[in-house]
């Protein structure tokens, strides 16, 4: 049975990811391969991957927002 989280859980669940991520902790965190990721980077899918420099890094809040879309 699933059921959807309360803020208190997913407050606390989100509590322990850091509010910016890599590529690879991304990819963990949505349960994608990292070559999925970079794909959907390239698409334009995730607006919310900021490039400074060479790294790319994503906003941990956003992502979630736009994967669930």
């Amino acid at each position: 049975m699933n059921r959807k989280l309360t803020q208190v859980e997913l407050t606390v669940a989100l509590s322990s990811i850091p509010p910016v991520l890599t590529p690879e902790e991304a990819a963990r965190l949505l349960r994608v391969k990292i070559s999925t990721l970079y794909r959907h980077v390239s698409e334009g899918r995730y607006r919310g991957a900021v490039k400074r420099g060479k790294p790319l890094r994503f906003w941990r809040d956003r992502l979630i927002q736009e994967f669930m879309q």
